[in-house]
């Protein structure tokens, strides 16, 4: 028989033609029954092998979502602590003042200094020129006004540029993220930065008006030569106020904040003048000006005026500095570099230009035919201390200040000391002095044998003579006489603070040196009956917004008597009408005192005018070098004289000024006869003085009521006022913008001192500022300041401020 044979191996089947006998179709038929069996098991558990790789396939799939889903959850917490961080870290938008610079002014309203760190001055809107506003909006955000902070157009541009560069290099900021980043942040190029950029911009956007914005940005951003803001640009490149700018102007300037170095008209006027054309065209682009305006302002002829920064720009610059450090050591660098203080000074801007002539025009002749390199000048107001001008140098970019800062040997003008001493003393101008030849122990068995400028010895003569022709030995027996230490001691009342030595040769000046402010302080007591006041240079300070935050105030002493003061008035004079200071006797009423040393090293002459003007002269070298037939009479009168003759006139003119203009105001509160409405009622203001009469006083001084919120003249709606007192011509002339209304008649006879009310929480007080306490009855130099009543000093100032030897 034959049949087929079926031999399974695993899931194939090997079939073979067999022959086979019957007797063996039991043992076939087993076999294939085994095989069978083995198939349905194998099957089986296939079916759960598959099974169980299903499940363990599903339950990679779910681990796997479950750990992206985490990964995202963590990423996203992540990149919303970021955010978060940056939003805490931004700072708060509401308090933002830009820095502005301090301004200095004269007493004569000439602007003589801006000092800065950033050198800006902010202005409103109304005052920047709608083309200077529309150039700056179409060369930098076109779409300003329909954004809300960030222009995603420009932002798509950007990114598509970095891109493409594999680095950022675009921006795309608005007027408003370049605002955000100006004030807030840093310049660098990062994406931390841009973020936090962006969310401040839509901070500010929600904050503030986009006037006001636009406003901010025009007045932060920076355009180049050390300008900030659109006026300080324009004064620096134009020289004229940002409101005068013409169409041409306005695009220059607007053109610059994109590379201000580069495109600086200063350092690169063609690359200024191209960039100017690309804003006037982009300009007419956005419809602003017709191409007709753009193709004529873009051949207009652009005039720069040369740059001038720093301390080579300060009118009467040893001035300005000798203010500038006053600021620093009471308000500290920041307020003065970017508080935006306007300081109003005592000098008069005229007498300046006329001492800086008289000074540097003889220091020309001098230097040729003396051997005289340098000098400086310096005058003030006897009645009230105030500088009316001061050349530190011959040299104007010299920043060595030789009013304030040069120590030099007096000479003969030290022995107004040893007269004033002398008459106190009970002598008279009259009285009999020994001008012999004397020699006198010097210690170390030495000798000190002293001679007169010529080498002649007159005997016996009158005071007068002996100052008239400044004679060595008279003012030496004298002092001897009358003691050296009282010498010192009147030195001192009458204002010399430099070290001094009690020993005769002090007695014509053989001290280390003096500085010539001392001198010439000392000299005014002698033309104000006696009365010392301390040197003032400050009148009063505001804030940007015109708020009183300073007034100085006059502390005059009595430290010579009407007797002993005319008595030296009368030696004075004898020098300039017969002595060696005849030469300034062509100056009516003039009186003063010659100096010069031995070896001809300083020559000095101090003279004034009573009650008007007292002026110092000193001219010598730095190197201490001997001058060439040098004497105060040869070489400082003249510079004294051309002065005088030139500056009384203006003094007069001033002080008549300011008497007329007192008298209109008293006739203007006269004629008012509501003005005593102005008396805030009593239980209303219960704690406020009552301002005293704002008469005018002696003609020298005037006074004025002040409102303290404003600093300007105080009107009927003022809460609180005071009464000050101005040197004339110095005082404010504006009513306050504050409190709006008609002027004020004051009341009579009464305290000057504010206290705090509860309608204001500032108080303005007296105070020392040496010790920043309440001033005592010796400091001999006080301030008035407008502080909150919880910064008022409660002590009284201790210092010793009284005379030392």
């Amino acid at each position: 028989m034959c049949g087929i044979e079926c031999v399974f191996y695993g899931d194939f089947i090997h079939s073979s033609v067999v022959y086979y006998t019957t007797g063996a179709f039991d043992t076939l038929k087993g076999r294939i029954y085994n095989q069978l069996s083995t198939m349905r098991r194998n099957s089986s558990s296939r079916r759960t092998n598959g099974r169980t790789r299903r499940s363990g396939l599903r339950a990679f799939v779910s681990f796997l979502q479950v750990c992206i889903l985490l990964s995202m959850g963590i990423l996203a917490g992540l990149v919303l602590g970021w955010f978060a961080s940056l939003s805490r870290s931004l700072p708060n938008i509401s308090t933002f003042e830009a820095p502005e610079a301090t301004l200095v002014y004269s007493a004569d309203g000439v602007l003589l200094g801006r000092v800065f760190r950033e050198n800006r001055t902010n202005v409103p809107l109304n005052d920047i020129p709608r083309n200077l506003r529309n150039a700056t909006i179409a060369i930098e955000d076109r779409r300003f006004y329909e954004h809300s902070g960030v222009d995603m157009r420009g932002v798509a541009r950007a990114v598509y540029a970095n891109l493409r560069g594999h680095r950022l290099t675009q921006g795309g900021s608005t007027i408003t993220q370049q605002l955000a980043r100006n004030v807030y942040l840093t310049q660098r190029r990062t994406i931390q930065r841009k973020i936090q950029e962006i969310f401040l911009a839509i901070l500010i956007e929600r904050n503030f008006s986009k006037d006001r914005i636009l406003e901010l940005y025009l007045n932060q951003v920076f355009y180049g030569s050390g300008a900030f803001g659109v006026q300080a640009a324009s004064r620096v490149y134009f020289g004229k106020d940002v409101k005068e700018l013409d169409l041409s102007e306005c695009a220059l300037i607007a053109g610059l904040p994109q590379e201000p170095s580069g495109k600086c008209p200063h350092r690169n006027l063609p690359a200024a003048l191209d960039r100017r054309d690309v804003v006037l065209a982009k300009m007419a682009q956005e419809g602003y000006i017709s191409q007709q305006q753009c193709r004529e302002a873009q051949t207009e002829k652009i005039h720069i005026v040369p740059r001038r920064g720093g301390r080579n720009a300060y009118k009467a610059p040893h001035f300005v500095d000798y203010v500038v450090k006053q600021l620093r050591d009471r308000y500290g660098d920041d307020v003065l570099f970017g508080g935006g203080m306007r300081v109003y000074s005592t000098l008069n801007y005229k007498m300046q230009l006329v001492a800086e002539h008289a000074l540097r025009e003889n220091a020309r002749i001098n230097k040729t035919y003396r051997h005289a390199t340098e000098g400086c000048f310096i005058a003030l107001d006897p009645t009230n201390g105030a500088i009316l001008a001061m050349v530190g140098s011959v040299d104007p970019k010299s920043e060595f200040n030789r009013c304030t800062q040069a120590g030099r040997q007096p000479g003969s003008s030290f022995k107004a000391f040893v007269y004033t001493a002398a008459l106190e003393a009970g002598m008279k101008p009259t009285s009999i002095v020994d001008d012999t030849r004397d020699s006198f122990p010097a210690g170390g068995g030495k000798w000190w044998t002293p001679r007169n400028y010529d080498g002649k010895y007159m005997g016996h003569v009158t005071m007068e003579k002996a100052v008239a022709y400044s004679l060595n030995m008279a003012a030496i027996h004298t002092a001897k006489k009358v003691g050296i230490r009282n010498v010192i001691k009147y030195a001192r009342l009458l204002g010399i603070t430099s070290p001094l030595e009690p020993y005769l040769p002090t007695a014509i000046g053989g001290i280390p040196g003096v500085h010539p402010i001392e001198m010439a302080s000392a000299y005014c007591t002698f033309a104000n009956d006696g009365v010392r006041v301390a040197p003032m240079a400050i009148a009063r300070i505001t804030n940007s917004r015109g708020e009183l935050l300073e007034e100085s105030s006059i502390d005059a002493q009595q430290v010579i008597s009407k007797e002993i003061n005319s008595g030296m008035d009368k030696l004075f004079r004898a020098v300039v009408t017969y002595g060696y200071g005849r030469g300034a006797s062509c100056v009516k009423d003039a009186r003063g005192k010659t100096g010069t040393t031995n070896d001809d090293h300083d020559v000095w002459f101090i003279g004034y005018v009573p009650k008007k003007i007292c002026a110092a002269v000193w001219v010598g070298n730095d190197d201490y070098s001997s001058m060439k037939h040098a004497s105060g009479a040869a070489l400082c009168v003249p510079v004294w004289r051309e002065f005088m003759l030139k500056a009384i006139p203006i003094y007069d003119q001033v002080r008549a000024e300011a008497e007329k203009k007192a008298k209109k105001n008293d006739s203007k509160s006269a004629d008012n006869p509501q003005a005593d409405q102005a008396k805030p009622p009593a239980d209303q203001n219960s704690d406020m003085t009552q301002p005293d009469s704002a008469t005018t006083d002696t003609g020298d001084t005037v006074k004025r009521k002040i409102c303290t919120d404003s600093g300007l003249l105080a009107t009927k709606t003022c809460p609180s006022w005071r009464t000050r007192t101005f040197a004339a011509g110095t005082e404010p002339t504006d009513y306050c913008t504050i409190h709006p209304g008609s002027g004020v008649e004051p009341a009579p006879d009464s305290n000057t001192r504010v206290d705090s009310t509860p309608e204001t929480d500032y108080v303005t007080v007296t105070v020392c500022p040496e010790s920043g306490l309440l001033a005592g009855r010796n400091c001999p130099r006080t301030v008035r300041k407008r502080l909150p009543v919880k910064d008022v000093p409660t002590e009284v100032c201790n210092l010793k401020h009284d005379v030392r030897e």
